[in-house]
């Protein structure tokens, strides 16, 4: 049973790690496309499965890595918000 289960531990990592590598790629798509929120945020959902991976496989510097791409991304998503808020108080003035 203990044989299993590692099976399946292992099989789980697997998939984890090659989810993470599918999202963070549709990350890249979508940036080179324009979407910014949604590469932003598929990063950071791809880098949080990658840090789950790093964490169980013992690779310390890849997870330090993947924690500041998010961190990144957390600041590029609140600059994108504060732009998007600047541009839209402008639209509206400019209509007044």
């Amino acid at each position: 049973m203990l044989q299993f289960i590692t099976y399946i531990n292992i099989l789980t990592m697997l998939a984890l790690g090659w989810i993470s590598t599918i999202l963070v790629l549709i990350g890249y798509i979508t940036n080179a496309r324009g979407y910014y929120l949604v590469a932003m945020i598929t990063w950071i959902a791809g880098d949080v499965g990658w840090i789950s991976y790093d964490i169980y496989i013992d690779n310390y510097s890849h997870m330090v890595l993947s924690l500041v791409i998010i961190s990144i991304n957390i600041f590029g998503i609140i600059r994108l918000c504060k732009k998007l808020s600047r541009k839209k108080r402008l639209d509206n003035a400019s209509k007044n």
